[in-house]
């Protein structure tokens, strides 16, 4: 992996910590965090610790830039940007799940050779548990067809189990 350097931070995209990827300490995070968190009281709250009723978003942004460096608002921009790809990772794993139909099948269904190819794939490890799950290129491609066809039979059947 690379590594490259700014007046700021020195990237590592070697690393998994963030902490190690960006060349800051452990402690520059938590000041941070500790920061982030003091400062969104002080939005929040008023003197006397009652929530504030004139709470505005532009007071937000002008409490960010009064209070924190460029590198802190890179890094807070950072932690945004991270939340927004795991919800849209969030939001395909959901769409995958939900495109993926069900195929009703029988054992009497399948024909001995569809058999054979399944039962070999599971004697080699594949398919036994969601560790090891059947890639569609491994399978041959009479199964392939197999299962295409079961597919369009149903999708033709319009049934939705």
């Amino acid at each position: 992996m690379s590594s490259t350097t700014t007046s700021i931070f020195t990237f590592d995209h070697g690393q998994k910590k963030m902490s190690k990827a960006i060349g800051v300490t452990e402690d520059f995070l938590e000041d941070l965090q500790n920061q982030i968190r003091d400062m969104l009281k002080d939005y929040l709250f008023d003197e006397d610790r009652n929530i504030r009723e004139d709470l505005s978003p532009s007071m937000l942004v002008e409490g960010a830039l009064h209070n924190f460096s460029y590198s802190q608002l890179v890094m807070m921009s950072s932690f945004f940007l991270q939340d927004k790809l795991d919800d849209f990772t969030e939001m395909i794993e959901k769409r995958l799940k939900s495109s993926m139909g069900k195929i009703a099948l029988s054992a009497d269904d399948v024909p001995d050779h569809i058999k054979e190819h399944l039962i070999k794939m599971m004697k080699e490890g594949k398919g036994i548990g969601p560790d090891s799950p059947i890639d569609g290129s491994d399978l041959p491609q009479e199964v392939k067809d197999f299962l295409d066809s079961l597919i369009e039979k149903q999708e033709g059947d319009g049934d939705d189990d």
